[in-house]
C-alpha cells in the first residue's frame, strides 16, 4: 500500500530523512563537544537534546520499518543496507553509553573534566565515523539495489 501511494512514500521517505538529520546533528555536536571545538556537551544542559533525540530514533525506526515494508526485496538483497543498519547501531550505541556516562557524573555532582581523555577523541572519531557511513549508505541504498521487487522472480 505505501508503495502504491506517492505521497505515503515519499512522506516516509520526508520523515526518514529529518529524523536522521536531527539525530545526526545531535551526535555530531557531541562528536565535536569531545574533540574540543565546541564548549562541552555532557551536561545537563543536553539533557532535553537527548530526549528528542531518542524520540526521532523512534521515527527512525518506524519510517524506515515502514520504507522496508514498501520495498523489502530491495533492502534486504542489498548488502549496503547491512552497513548503514550496522553503522547507525553502533553510534546509537556511543551515544546512549555518552548518555549514561552524563547522567552518572551529574547524579555524582562531578565537574566534566577540563581536558578530555585520549578516549574521548576515539570516541568522538568512532561516532563520526558511525554516522558518516550510516549517512552514505543510507544515500547508496537508492542505487546499489539489484532486485527491486520479489515479484520479478514470479
Amino acid at each position: 500500500m505505501l508503495r502504491e501511494s506517492g505521497v505515503a512514500f515519499f512522506s516516509s521517505l520526508t520523515l526518514h530523512s529529518l529524523a536522521m538529520a536531527f539525530v545526526v546533528g545531535v551526535n555530531l555536536a557531541l562528536a565535536f563537544s569531545l574533540l574540543g571545538l565546541i564548549p562541552s556537551l555532557l551536561d545537563k544542559r543536553f539533557e532535553p537534546f537527548f530526549t528528542l533525540h531518542w524520540w526521532a530514533v523512534g521515527l527512525i525506526f518506524v519510517s524506515g520499518v515502514a520504507l522496508l515494508i514498501a520495498y523489502p526485496a530491495k533492502a534486504l538483497t542489498n548488502p549496503v543496507f547491512y552497513l548503514k543498519f550496522t553503522a547507525l547501531s553502533a553510534g546509537l550505541l556511543i551515544t546512549r553509553r555518552l548518555q549514561r556516562s552524563m547522567r552518572c557524573q551529574i547524579a555524582n555532582h562531578q565537574p566534566p573534566p577540563d581536558d578530555e581523555p585520549c578516549n574521548g577523541i576515539q570516541t568522538a572519531f568512532a561516532m563520526l565515523a558511525c554516522w558518516v557511513v550510516t549517512i552514505g549508505a543510507g544515500r547508496f541504498l537508492a542505487y546499489t539495489h539489484t532486485v527491486l521487487l520479489a515479484s520479478r522472480y514470479f
